[in-house]
C-alpha cells in the first residue's frame, strides 16, 4: 500500500467535526412552554390554557367535558330559588312522582296493624319536603325505633309507677294498707267502673297507681256507711237498709236541706252515693 493509500485510509477512521458533536436534547422547560406555541397568535395568549402542561392534559380535560354533554343539569339551589325550581330539584335527586310512589316498610307493634291512614299522611309529607326513597325509609326507621324505645320506657313507668304507689301508701296507712285500698277499690268500681283503674297515663302508668286518687277514693268510701261498700252483703244489699238512712240523711231541718250547716256537702254526696246504688 503507497504512502498516499494509508494517508486516506487514516482520514476515513477519523470522525468528522459534524458527526462528533451532538445535537442539544430539549430540557423539561422548553418542552412545556413549547407545546402552545404552534397555535395561532390567537389561541396562544388565552390565558385558559395556562392551566395544562402539556397537550396530555388538555385531551383530558376536553375529553372528559365532552362526556358531561347531554346530561341533566341541575340549579344550584338559593335563597331567590323558587317552588318550581325546588321541585324540579327534588324530583332530580330521586323524589317519586307522587306520594304512593314511596314503597314503604312500616313496623307495628306485635299483633298490631299498620295504620294506613298515618302512612298515607307520612308519604304526603315526605312528597311535599322532597325526600327520596331511601331519605323517607330512614326517617321511617328512626321513627320506628324510638316508638320501640318508648313504649319499653311506659312499661318500665307502669311498673315503677305501681310499685311507688304500693310504698307511699304502705308507709301513709301503715296496717290500714289493704283495708284503706279495698275501700277506695270498691268505691272506684261502684262509681266509674273496674276499667277506670287500668286507664294508661302519658307516661304510661296506670290511673290505679296514682296515690292520690287511691287515697281520695278512699276517703270517699269513709263519706258512705261502712256496710255499702265494706263487701258485707247481708247489709249492702238491703236496699231498704239504704233507703232507710237516705231518709234519715233527709230528714226535715237536717244539714241536707241546710246549705249554710258545715255537714251539708258531705250529707248530700252521701244521699246520692246511696241512691246511686239502690238504682243499680
Amino acid at each position: 500500500m503507497s504512502e498516499d493509500q494509508v494517508t486516506a485510509v487514516e482520514e476515513q477512521s477519523q470522525p468528522s467535526e459534524s458527526t462528533a458533536t451532538e445535537a442539544p436534547v430539549a430540557t423539561t422547560e422548553e418542552t412545556v412552554a413549547s407545546w402552545r406555541d404552534s397555535l395561532p397568535e390567537e389561541l396562544k395568549s388565552n390565558a385558559s390554557l395556562e392551566k395544562f402542561s402539556d397537550v396530555s392534559t388538555l385531551a383530558k380535560s376536553y375529553i372528559n367535558a365532552e362526556s358531561m354533554i347531554g346530561k341533566d343539569k341541575m340549579v344550584v339551589p338559593g335563597a331567590n330559588t323558587t317552588e318550581e325550581e325546588w321541585s324540579d330539584i327534588y324530583d332530580k335527586l330521586g323524589r317519586p312522582s307522587d306520594p304512593n310512589g314511596y314503597e314503604l316498610k312500616a313496623e307495628a307493634g306485635e299483633g298490631e296493624p299498620i295504620d294506613e291512614q298515618l302512612m298515607s299522611s307520612f308519604k304526603e309529607t315526605a312528597h311535599k319536603h322532597g325526600l327520596s326513597p331511601a331519605q323517607a325509609q330512614g326517617l321511617l326507621d328512626y321513627y320506628n325505633s324510638i316508638s320501640s324505645q318508648s313504649m319499653v320506657d311506659m312499661e318500665n313507668n307502669a311498673i315503677l309507677a305501681q310499685e311507688d304507689s304500693s310504698r307511699t301508701l304502705r308507709e301513709e296507712w301503715g296496717r290500714s294498707y289493704e283495708e284503706n285500698l279495698n275501700k277506695a277499690s270498691n268505691v272506684g268500681k261502684q262509681f266509674f267502673g273496674e276499667e277506670v283503674f287500668g286507664l294508661q297515663m302519658a307516661d304510661g302508668s296506670k290511673l290505679g297507681d296514682n296515690p292520690a286518687l287511691i287515697k281520695g277514693l278512699s276517703k270517699m268510701a269513709s263519706i258512705v256507711s261502712e256496710d255499702v261498700f265494706a263487701g258485707d252483703k247481708t247489709a249492702a244489699s238491703s236496699n231498704a237498709n239504704m233507703q232507710q238512712q237516705i231518709n234519715d240523711l233527709t230528714a226535715p231541718n237536717g244539714p241536707y236541706w241546710n246549705k249554710m250547716d258545715p255537714q251539708h256537702e258531705a250529707t248530700v254526696q252521701k244521699v246520692l252515693a246511696l241512691r246511686e246504688i239502690v238504682s243499680g
